[in-house]
């Protein structure tokens, strides 16, 4: 009975690890011809994340400056009418 068990073990071992080997180089063979795909994939990723992430950014920024649009226009109407009623300095003599 051992000796039956251990020749099933050992037509087994010959039949799967040569199997597993020929699984492993294919793989490996697969992942070399798809490295370039993955690293094009990731990049392209990387830049729409950071695209996307600046976009979402900048519409952020601009819906907190809404509630401050009212501020923002009192505070330049004040600009423009103390721009208006400053005196400006005489304009120096040209001599020459």
């Amino acid at each position: 009975m051992f000796v039956l068990l251990f020749l099933m073990f050992l037509v087994g071992c010959l039949l799967v690890v040569p199997l597993l080997l020929v699984g492993l180089v294919l793989r490996l063979a697969i992942g070399v011809v798809l490295l370039p795909l993955r690293i094009a994939g990731f990049a392209l990723r990387l830049t729409l994340g950071l695209v996307l992430g600046l976009v979402a950014l900048v519409l952020a920024g601009s819906m907190l400056l809404i509630p401050l649009l009212p501020v923002i226009a009192l505070v330049g109407a004040i600009g423009l009418l103390f721009r208006l009623t400053r005196r400006h300095p005489a304009a120096p003599l040209a001599t020459h």
